[in-house]
């Protein structure tokens, strides 16, 4: 029985054996330059965001008192308490919870918890996206 099983397997030369060897690192080498494409193209969208975020903040951030306190707070990345924000901004806490009422109504600042957060208004960046394409 032995016998039979071992005529049934295929026994390989060593040429075969390479050459199934070099295909199999061809087939890997493709699987590795398609992982690169993968991986430019995500850090090309990502810059291509940052392009347009940067665009942005030169479009909008004149400066204005109101724009200055909304991209301050959005540099700073965190959410903030009004008391927090005098030393950014230089204005005072009265006119602070008025500016920061005013970026509310315009969707460039929100509420977390008891603390105000900037936000980055998403129509300006779809219109920027369509405008590039």
């Amino acid at each position: 029985m032995m016998e039979e099983d071992f005529n049934k397997e295929k026994i390989l030369s060593s040429e075969d054996i390479i050459k199934g060897l070099h295909l199999k690192i061809d087939k890997a080498t493709a699987e590795v330059t398609s992982l690169h494409l993968k991986v430019d193209n995500a850090f090309a969208e990502v810059e291509s965001r940052r392009e347009v975020f940067l665009e942005f903040l030169e479009d909008f951030c004149a400066p204005h008192t109101e724009n200055r306190v909304w991209s301050e707070m959005l540099k700073g990345g965190g959410a903030y308490r009004v008391s927090e924000l005098p030393p950014f901004v230089h204005v005072s806490i009265q006119n602070l919870y008025k500016i920061i009422e005013r970026l509310k109504r315009r969707g460039l600042v929100k509420m977390i918890g008891n603390r105000y957060q900037a936000v980055l208004p998403e129509a300006f960046i779809r219109e920027k996206r369509t405008q590039r394409r």
